[in-house]
């Protein structure tokens, strides 16, 4: 049985931060980047939500995937189920959070509907239905019910039932369920129990979608008897879309049910491929279909994976689970807990969800801070050969006349004005593309906008005369959808792409200009490996750093808003924010008007140049660099240097002792680095 998920995450963790505080050891980072790098690992949360209907076996799998014992209780009814985290916590508990008094005020009005008045309109039908069953079941609180509202409640773990259970006590108000459960490994994890689709309540439903939207892999449970049904559609379209390309899992639960059956595994992925496409192809939505496209059902057994993991001695002391063991082992012709687990497959979803983490998570979780810290000891390596450089040179300059030492500070000199005019061409060079490349990248994001307006128009006029606008509104929703997680991103990372290739090229052609300066006036020194170290470090500084950060959080890109961020926040103003302000209350014409003046509003009001132009950032930081590499730790040392010895003419003797002691000095450094470097390693 291969490890724990997330016991290997914590695993990886570890390791890093042993890196981190082996290299401040050595003296590669100071104390504050060393708790800068542990704070960002230790303080990084790892997201998974979980997404499925009721029955399809997500407790079970659960139970199996994150507990690895019978921890959570059977589902709930899907009306009334809670959005639940499961999280790290010192002691078992649980914090609920009831829904506010506006919020239970419109569950009231929506069970004081007539389901005559919504027959036919499925969508309406399953809220006033849902609303009549969280009121019905708050006669359970009496009167009592104002005193829990708009607050948070914490309570023992063991009492989970009455928050989450059909029957329990708070059931009705609940709108969301932390559950803090001392498994180290849980450390840094959050994973989402999101039942949140045809939800009655508009705020738990928010609450799913920043889930989702936030979430580093999404599981979609299907039941493999009946896979993909019709609220399995409901559940793609209305929240798998909000996923994003590249993070999404589906799961066939049960399969042993049909394989017992007489299915294979394969007929039974077939299937649900069919169905997905089909689906989708009904749908006409592109993020639905590039994200379907991606996904490769897997088949698995939450059931048999916890069974693997029980101690045998309650799996015997439980008739369901001992009747459940007997019945695997007959279909599969199994009798080990090893078997029982390779059947169930978990193995095959893990691997799933570990493929997506090392794509969408280990980059910036593990990869970047590891790099942050090789890079470091490489630099501290490159300084002591640097310094070596120099210290050789200074012993040739003390053995010199003064006419060479003339000669050679003549020689600095221009070295120094050719290598600073060059740098002024390249940052020249550098604002002449990057301008282009604002121009042309935004040029070319306004176009796309233009075009889902265009789209959105389209829509919209072809409304009918005595349809309700609500209808349209999801598709038009799904299209502002599309283009923020699928074409503005896809476009966002091209453009990183584009400015990285960009720079490359410019200082590469800078770098070359700069070798033959520092080989006609510098000849003793070492340039190659020289003009190596400084290409090196600024690939790292460019391959560290998003050019344009898309999905990062304000503290991940050190400050930036990611352009997700920006997005957002246009999309969901004023302008799109009015769609869902809408009433019906409206004339057809007019509100067809309103609509059109809302999309008028997105294309007129959209501007990426201000955040494509944080670019030229990186500009400055490439000049810096460049400029204290050749001129302040180079050339600039160099003039002082050959200035000293040739002003202490009496100390020449004592200076060549001392430097020849300093170079040995700095081979026995030089080679302690390598041996750290490779321990590291």
């Amino acid at each position: 049985m291969e490890n724990n998920l997330f016991e290997e995450l914590q695993q990886k963790k570890q390791q890093i931060i042993g890196m981190a505080e082996k290299a401040a050891e050595y003296g590669w980072i100071d104390s504050t980047r060393k708790e800068e790098i542990i704070n960002k690992i230790n303080n990084d949360v790892l997201t998974i939500g979980v997404i499925g209907q009721m029955k399809c076996g997500k407790s079970t799998f659960l139970n199996a995937f994150v507990f690895e014992d019978d921890v959570l209780p059977s589902a709930t009814t899907p009306m009334t189920a809670a959005l639940s985290v499961i999280t790290y916590g010192e002691q078992k508990r649980i914090v609920a959070e009831f829904y506010t008094q506006d919020e239970w005020e419109e569950q009231k009005m929506q069970a004081s509907r007539s389901l005559d008045d919504v027959k036919g309109n499925s969508l309406e039908e399953s809220k006033v239905k849902a609303a009549k069953e969280l009121v019905e079941k708050a006669g359970k609180l009496g009167g009592n019910i104002g005193s829990y509202l708009g607050k948070a409640k914490e309570d023992s773990f063991e009492n989970l039932i009455e928050y989450v259970g059909a029957d329990g006590k708070y059931v009705s108000i609940t709108k969301s369920v932390k559950i803090y459960y001392p498994k180290d490994y849980l450390k840094g994890v959050e994973v989402v129990d999101t039942p949140g689709f045809n939800d009655p309540i508009v705020s738990r439903e928010e609450r799913t979608k920043e889930f989702l939207n936030k979430a580093d892999v999404v599981l979609l449970m299907l039941f493999a008897n009946r896979p993909f049904d019709a609220t399995d559609r409901d559940i793609l379209f209305k929240n798998v879309r909000q996923c994003g390309i590249g993070k999404v899992i589906i799961g066939i639960n049960k399969y042993d049910i049909p394989y017992g059956n007489g299915e294979t595994e394969s007929q039974i992925v077939d299937y649900v491929k069919e169905e997905l496409t089909r689906a989708c192809r009904e749908c006409d939505d592109d993020t639905l279909v590039e994200i379907i496209r991606q996904v490769d059902p897997v088949t698995l057994s939450a059931e048999m994976a916890l069974l693997s993991e029980l101690p045998m001695s309650k799996v015997s002391a439980k008739e369901e689970y001992s009747s459940a063991w007997n019945r695997h082992c007959d279909n599969f012709s199994i009798s080990s807990q090893k078997e029982m687990f390779e059947w169930s497959h978990l193995n095959h979803l893990t691997k799933a969800v570990r493929e997506i983490i090392a794509k969408e998570k280990d980059e910036i979780l593990l990869a970047k801070p590891m790099n942050a810290i090789m890079a470091a000891g490489n630099k501290k390596k490159s300084d002591i050969e640097t310094e070596l450089g120099q210290l050789q040179m200074l012993m040739a300059d003390l053995e010199k006349p003064d006419d060479e030492l003339d000669e050679r500070l003549e020689l600095l000199a221009k070295a120094n004005r050719r290598l600073n005019k060059k740098i002024d061409g390249l940052g020249d060079d550098l604002d002449i593309a990057f301008k282009e490349l604002v121009r042309k990248g935004g040029n070319e994001m306004e176009d796309m906008v233009d075009k889902t307006c265009r789209e959105m128009d389209s829509e919209i006029d072809g409304l009918g005369l005595f349809q309700s606008y609500e209808r349209i509104i999801p598709s038009l929703e799904g299209k502002l959808q599309t283009l923020v997680t699928r074409t503005l991103k896809r476009h966002v990372e091209d453009l990183g792409q584009q400015a990285k290739s960009k720079i490359h090229r410019t200082v590469g052609e800078f770098l070359n200009d700069a070798e033959e300066v520092l080989m006609k006036y510098v000849p003793d020194f070492d340039t190659q490996d020289f003009i190596k170290k400084i290409e090196r470090e600024i690939d790292v500084d460019i391959n560290d750093k998003d050019v344009f950060t898309y999905d990062a959080a304000p503290s991940e890109s050190e400050g930036k808003p990611g352009y997700a961020d920006y997005i957002f926040a246009f999309l969901n103003g004023a302008s799109y924010g009015s769609l869902k302000a809408l009433s019906n209350a409206f004339e057809h014409s007019t509100a067809v008007n309103k609509m059109h003046e809302i999309v008028n509003s997105i294309k007129a009001n959209f501007d990426p140049e201000p955040y494509l132009n944080s670019i030229f950032g990186q500009k400055d930081a490439i000049i810096n660099k460049v400029k204290d590499s050749f001129i302040s730790e180079l050339l600039d040392p160099l003039q002082k240097q050959v200035e000293e010895v040739k002003a202490d003419k009496s100390g020449r003797e004592k200076k060549l002792k001392d430097t020849q002691s300093k170079i040995e000095q700095l081979r026995k450094e030089k080679e302690t680095i390598e041996k750290q470097l490779e321990s590291i390693k």
